[in-house]
């Protein structure tokens, strides 16, 4: 009997256990269904249908690292030789910009603010800096290329972009930021008195610069060359490639709830056409290890330049995966200076102008 009444007390048991563990897979794929609804079907449409999302995402102007920034102490963050200021745009914005001196000038105007303004003219190569998304001209891996352009005697000028930083905040566009690079670049030209004027962009920066410089030129100011990092070939293929991405790229809805919004929200950052037919020498950096904006966009950029630009200079320099520079360390190149001076010596050599 004693087995019987073993199994007799078992037995609701073992059906209470089976219900807990049918309506735990119940909970459970119910939260995998709810979760799965949300990241396939309510984000991409709430993507679609908000602008400032898209914007938000893109620009990722409201991310500032780090959080606290003086910068009206430049020194404080390990730069020698740096005056912070703002410009006026001819559309009434305000942008915060740090000016870098070269080296061999820190001796004698370090400490006399009141001379950096003119020595943009002193005949040492000015380099216009245009940074990606998210933070500021403080970032440390910006401080770090700062270095490397001062120790080659290179004027470094760091703008920061409206909407970001000590700029004015307003709503951010390509329209924007392109007109910030191009009224950076008026500004320093004005001063330069044919001091040789490079550009410098880093990611979403490249894009910005490529748009802006483009425009220059139609106007007849022509930079001396463009030095693009981690670039990419216009904004609706980086957003195909970027990671975050990956699991809406198979949905058969992805270029009508991501694509086709954005560029109706006029983020084109279009780098491939607004390059074609420019006259200025471009130098590529970018390295395979790259997640962020995969190198091969990259180096389908440089192969359209070749095709679309004739008789300038268009260089490009891959960095294997072993030296782990990924998106924004290339400044930690030890021949990055080298490069980039030998860049600058051939484009200002060869200038037509």
């Amino acid at each position: 009997m004693a087995p019987c009444m073993c199994f007799s007390f078992m037995k609701p048991v073992m059906i209470f256990l089976l219900i807990c563990v049918f309506a735990t897979c119940c909970i459970t794929s119910s939260f995998f269904a709810i979760i799965l609804f949300l990241v396939f079907i309510i984000i991409p449409i709430v993507f679609r249908y908000s602008p400032s999302l898209q914007r938000g995402m893109i620009f990722l102007n409201y991310v500032r690292m780090p959080s606290s920034v003086n910068y009206s102490h430049p020194e404080m963050y390990g730069i020698r030789g740096t005056r912070n200021f703002h410009i006026k745009t001819n559309d009434n914005m305000t942008l915060g910009v740090w000016h870098v001196l070269p080296r061999n000038l820190l001796e004698k105007y370090e400490d006399d603010n009141s001379t950096y303004e003119q020595l943009l003219s002193h005949g040492e190569p000015i380099v216009i800096y245009m940074h990606g998304n998210s933070g500021t001209r403080a970032n440390e891996h910006r401080v770090q290329l700062y270095h490397v352009l001062q120790d080659i005697n290179c004027h470094v000028i760091a703008v920061d972009y409206r909407s970001y930083a000590d700029s004015t905040d307003v709503e951010v566009s390509e329209l924007g930021v392109v007109t910030d690079a191009m009224e950076m670049f008026r500004w320093v030209h004005k001063r330069a008195n044919g001091t040789p004027i490079f550009g410098w962009g880093h990611s979403l920066g490249t894009g910005i610069g490529a748009h802006a410089y483009s425009l220059l030129e139609k106007e007849g100011l022509y930079p001396n060359g463009l030095i693009l990092e981690a670039p990419f070939t216009k904004m609706s293929d980086e957003i195909r490639e970027y990671p975050l991405t990956k699991i809406h790229r198979l949905l058969p809805w992805f270029e009508f709830f991501i694509i086709e919004p954005v560029e109706k929200n006029n983020i084109i950052f279009d780098t491939e056409t607004n390059l074609m037919n420019t006259k200025m020498p471009i130098l590529i950096l970018h390295a395979r290890d790259d997640i962020v904006i995969p190198y091969q966009l990259g180096e389908k950029l440089y192969k359209h330049l070749l095709e679309t630009r004739k008789n300038v200079n268009t260089e490009l320099v891959l960095y294997d995966k072993h030296f782990k520079y990924g998106h924004k360390h290339i400044c930690k190149d030890k021949e990055l200076g080298n490069r980039t001076r030998k860049f600058i010596n051939e484009s200002i050599n060869n200038s037509p102008q």
